[in-house]
């Protein structure tokens, strides 16, 4: 898999603003257990934009790295409203506020200043033995004229398990602090009871150190919130694709991410549409070697958070593409969806 180290950063920073900011989830291996008395309720903190990658997460392509990102965000856990008939439970974390990005320079060196929204919503669903079957994320960040929206669904078989791991298992005791065993230097703080300290680097960033980090956020815990209600999860559709040609069309996002082997002609795949028409569609075998990532985990891991977990591996990646939204997928070999991702 000679393109897989440089997709494992591609497909991190897909997610990176959904997961810097998800310090917001509880710990769901089991959604029955008591609350704790407190629970994450605010996200603060700044984030120095240091990398290219960083920067375009946030539509901030025409700008140079370094912009530094200011977080003011708010957490309020999620419940799903139960099935009498339903044989699974869903629940999770959303997270909102305003994301200020300053000391941000264009290529001509012009100072400006970008205020913006973000809204993101991490779920997870559990079978009746509370392994994890599926995870959903919903990102939307809005400012001004830069806009983007992503959904994503993973679907887990065998299903997932998350072990119960002390945070000191995880990262190592210093007389600083708990320090990351691996990955991108992080450095966990306790002030108090009621406060976590972190300093973090992003992936890629070479030079970072936890003694002079990208990122210094604070999370802060309290009582816990109401939670809030939503509807059910987002719907995947069965489309059959056998009446588009089968073209070998180039998409760079799935090629760098995954190791693609020649294109097949089209049978079918999903998306969160009952009806719709495509420009064009592309079906790629994937090879056979398993990969699975867990983007910026220490980051999860440091505020005893569950990671999102990607398997990157299956029988074949289905492109679709309309005029105004791209899906993929990644199929298993009985046909059915392992990942779904919809950019809007």
């Amino acid at each position: 898999m000679g393109k897989s180290k440089d997709g494992y950063f591609l497909i991190e920073y897909l997610v990176i603003a959904a997961v810097i900011f998800t310090a917001t989830s509880l710990y769901f291996e089991d959604s029955t257990q008591d609350s704790k008395e407190l629970e994450l309720v605010s996200l603060t903190g700044t984030i120095e934009l240091s990398t290219r990658e960083s920067m375009d997460t946030f539509g901030l392509q025409n700008f140079k790295t370094g912009a530094i990102a200011n977080l003011n965000l708010s957490v309020n856990s999620i419940q799903v409203p139960e099935c009498a008939t339903c044989t699974t439970t869903t629940s999770g974390n959303m997270l909102y506020g305003e994301v200020i990005i300053t000391e941000l320079f264009d290529f001509e060196n012009r100072l400006g200043r970008v205020e913006g929204n973000l809204n993101f919503t991490h779920l997870l669903t559990f079978s009746t033995s509370q392994y994890v079957i599926s995870e959903q994320v919903f990102f939307h960040w809005s400012a001004g004229d830069i806009e983007s929206s992503w959904k994503l669904t993973l679907n887990h078989n065998p299903p997932r398990w998350l072990p119960k791991y002390d945070i000191n298992t995880l990262f190592i005791e210093t007389e600083l602090g708990l320090e990351s065993r691996a990955g991108p230097e992080l450095l966990i703080k306790n002030p108090s009871t009621n406060q976590r300290i972190i300093h973090a680097c992003l992936p890629d960033s070479f030079l970072c150190k936890s003694s002079s980090p990208d990122a210094l956020i604070i999370a802060s815990y309290g009582p816990g919130q109401q939670e809030t209600l939503i509807s059910d999860s987002i719907q995947w559709h069965l489309h059959d694709l056998s009446e588009y040609p089968h073209t070998n069309i180039t998409d760079s996002f799935a090629d760098e991410i995954l190791p693609l082997e020649n294109s097949i002609p089209n049978q079918y795949g999903f998306t969160p549409w009952p009806e719709i028409q495509f420009v064009n569609a592309s079906t790629y075998l994937i090879e056979g070697e398993d990969t699975r990532i867990v983007p910026l985990s220490a980051w999860f891991n440091s505020i005893e958070l569950t990671p999102i977990q990607i398997d990157l591996f299956g029988q074949s990646v289905v492109f679709m593409q309309n005029e105004s939204q791209s899906v993929y997928n990644i199929l298993a070999s009985d046909g059915s969806m392992k990942v779904g991702l919809v950019i809007y």
